[in-house]
């Protein structure tokens, strides 16, 4: 870490404690587990490319900046068709939006809560079951986000219970007259043969400069079958943070999308834990930076049993002077064997300024499985673009045809159609940018 990196790095470390000493004063059973998660963040500071797994992306954008935290804010109730129906919470700059949220009513067998109202009602049980959760190996960031998070959504699934609607969770951001923060935190647990999908959306409008610092965990009981798509497009002059966890338990299944469009610098890492025999999780990604975005998908899956299977599918599109980022590590622990696991990464280059890396990676300690990674970086098809134009395209029409068809595979792994037609005319306007 050179001296300026190392010098922004603790000039943001004192001003996050300013901050936090400013703004935590309470005395109920979330403070001590507050000031031992900031004391955690503070000790690790913001990862820096000297860490192996942020070599890539550089964060002295968002470490020259001085966020404070999100104040909660009147947003427009007018709401896309595709969240008119099913159940929805918004959270509106970080905190609860009642008005945009849809009525309390829930299904049998779906509980669904704030965490700023469990919080409220019961700070002991939230406290404790929250501790478990700040561990020696949780990340600065995460530890960071459960040193300020004042609100998310908590959601339990009874035992054999399937949700015929997803759950919409919305990160809304509306404009705000000062650079803000939010940490919000999504716990989602799903019992035993349980069915649901979960689609979570961070938005915000453009130009606007915040930073979302976001956590995300699924618990996976046996059998329990989760569909997640989460769908990042904040505000291109912001700033997005985003970890999500996930641990299956015997024949638990996870089928996740990871679609990011926006910030200025955006990063997700997905860590899955493969606890026991039969689980599996499938994940799709598309990361389109253009203009000047930085854009990181860091995926870890550990199968730590036997007869686990996993699969990603990556696909890249950079523009102007566009960076975009897919390192994914398959770890294969000693005795897990019948493993198979699957990676690959393609990825397109539409200007000369545009770059991508990608780093898919294997770490196995047992002998009897089947393992297989690749990955590709390359520009659009002359022959292909040539025959298009021969039958009466323009070069611009000719150029979007084929970037949509290099994105078509993982967006028609999406089953929600409208979500499709939001995500096809996203790519759409980006091409043209």
């Amino acid at each position: 870490m050179n001296t300026a990196t190392a010098r922004a790095s603790t000039g943001a470390v004192e001003h996050y404690r300013e901050v936090f000493d400013a703004q935590f004063t309470q005395t109920d059973a979330m403070a001590g587990l507050r000031r031992a998660a900031f004391e955690h963040f503070a000790a690790r500071g913001f990862p820096t490319q000297r860490d192996e797994p942020w070599k890539y992306t550089n964060l002295r954008r968002l470490l020259s900046r001085r966020f404070q935290p999100a104040q909660g804010a009147a947003l427009n109730t007018q709401q896309p068709l595709w969240l008119q129906g099913g159940n929805r919470i918004v959270l509106a700059n970080g905190q609860y939006s009642s008005a945009l949220s849809s009525p309390t009513v829930q299904p049998p067998g779906l509980t669904m809560l704030t965490l700023a109202k469990w919080i409220a009602n019961d700070s002991t049980d939230a406290a404790a079951y929250l501790a478990t959760t700040l561990t020696d190996d949780t990340s600065a960031l995460e530890a960071l986000n459960l040193a300020f998070c004042q609100d998310g959504v908590v959601i339990h699934l009874a035992d054999d219970v399937v949700l015929d609607e997803p759950v919409y969770i919305v990160h809304q951001w509306g404009n705000t007259q000062t650079p803000a923060m939010s940490h919000p935190r999504v716990m989602v647990r799903a019992g035993r043969n349980s069915r649901c999908t979960i689609i979570e959306q961070y938005l915000g409008p453009q130009d606007s400069e915040y930073f979302t610092n976001a956590v995300t965990s699924f618990d996976l009981h046996a059998g329990a079958d989760v569909r997640h798509l989460r769908l990042q497009m904040e505000s291109t002059s912001a700033f997005h943070l985003g970890q999500v966890q996930v641990k299956l338990a015997r024949d638990a299944r996870y089928d996740g999308h990871d679609i990011a469009l926006g910030a200025s610098i955006g990063r997700t890492g997905l860590t899955a834990l493969l606890e026991e025999s039969g689980a599996h999780i499938e994940l799709h990604g598309l990361f389109l930076p253009v203009g000047s975005q930085h854009l990181d998908a860091h995926t870890r899956f550990e199968h730590r049993a036997a007869h686990t299977t996993s699969g990603q599918d990556y696909r890249g599109i950079a523009g102007g002077k566009g960076r975009g980022v897919y390192n994914g590590k398959v770890v294969v622990h000693q005795d897990a064997q019948k493993i198979d696991s699957r990676q690959s990464s393609r990825n397109l280059l539409l200007s000369p300024g545009a770059e991508i890396d990608t780093r898919p990676e294997l770490e196995i300690y047992a002998n009897d499985v089947k393992c297989s990674h690749g990955a590709t970086t390359g520009q659009l098809d002359a022959t292909a673009l040539f025959y298009l134009r021969s039958r009466g395209m323009s070069e611009e029409d000719a150029r979007a045809a084929l970037v949509r068809a290099f994105a078509e595979t993982i967006v028609l792994s999406i089953d929600h159609a409208e979500l499709r037609s939001l995500l096809e005319r996203q790519i759409d306007s980006r091409i043209t940018l």
